[in-house]
């Protein structure tokens, strides 16, 4: 692929495509654009032909992006991102402008403190021009969204370092082990429960988690399944056939309703440090250091 100097008309076709992407489909981004579909379809196929790559495939099955669409779509989110920094740091000053990107690891709606809501309303209250979104994924891709510049800030359970993020406290998460209300372990009395016996059945590992990371009590368990995300391992949990762990905070709505029950907090409980990263190297616009200092205060 040979890509000349990137032109204006380049940045509007890419512009087209996000948009597209962001819809899911050709149909959807007609009122987004404001055109026909028959245009969107001649802006896509122009920048098809620009890049020398099919970028999506329609048709009776749908519409989805290709691997080099979804490259395509992830590398144009950062360059549009880098654009607005850059509008927002030499031509805003300290007005808060541009695009401000959070990603969230997927449970935190439920902790009881930390209200991402909360901050964002306390955001919304001041004078600024600045379009949010939020994005949700497991640790391991809020990582790569922030050091690809597909987001300004994530906030998440982080259990490696990485040399290229800052990090700071956001809050804490306790850990418990659970079972479903189908597990025979479910009925079993609290007394006479042992580690031994919990051992013996199937536990969902936290795929965002190495063996290397996990506290030393959960070492020995027989790992079968495994979940990239929380709510991925409360499915397993909820089928009745795994054990594993969750935030407290998040298991506490199916423990309410009789469909979880937690195994030997004493033995097995412990803290998690929730943080909020960002890249290192990256210029920070008046809309990121706000918030940041709104996450700080008012998370």
């Amino acid at each position: 692929m040979s890509l000349p100097v990137i032109s204006n008309v380049d940045l509007k076709l890419l512009s087209v495509f996000r948009t597209v992407a962001r819809s899911g489909g050709f149909s959807l981004a007609q009122a987004a654009l404001n055109v026909s579909q028959a245009t969107i379809s001649i802006h896509i196929k122009n920048l098809e032909t620009r890049l020398g790559l099919t970028l999506c495939q329609r048709g009776r099955s749908g519409f989805a992006l290709t691997e080099d669409g979804q490259r395509v779509y992830d590398a144009s989110n950062a360059l549009f991102n880098h654009i607005e920094d850059f509008r927002s740091l030499v031509l805003g000053y300290e007005r808060l402008v541009g695009e401000l990107q959070i990603a969230v690891i997927d449970n935190s709606v439920y902790h009881p403190t930390f209200q991402l809501g909360r901050v964002i309303r306390a955001f919304g209250l001041l004078d600024h021009n600045v379009d949010i979104t939020v994005h949700v994924a497991p640790p391991n891709q809020l990582e790569q969204m922030v050091l690809g510049s597909q987001a300004h800030i994530g906030i998440g359970f982080f259990p490696r370092r990485l040399s290229q993020l800052e990090y700071d406290p956001a809050f804490t998460a306790d850990m418990e082990v659970y079972c479903g209300s189908q597990h025979p372990l479910f009925d079993v009395p609290e007394d006479k429960l042992s580690p031994q016996l919990i051992s013996q059945y199937r536990h969902a590992q936290r795929g965002y988690v190495s063996y290397d990371q996990l506290p030393e009590n959960e070492k020995h368990f027989n790992f079968t399944a495994r979940a990239q995300a929380i709510e991925g391992l409360a499915h397993l949990i909820l089928s009745g056939q795994y054990l594993a762990f969750l935030p407290v905070h998040y298991a506490r709505n199916w423990v309410s309703q009789g469909q979880m029950r937690s195994l030997l907090p004493l033995e097995y409980a412990y803290s998690s440090q929730y943080e909020i990263i960002r890249r290192k190297s990256a210029g920070r616009t008046p809309a990121e250091k706000k918030f940041f200092e709104l996450l700080t205060t008012e998370g």
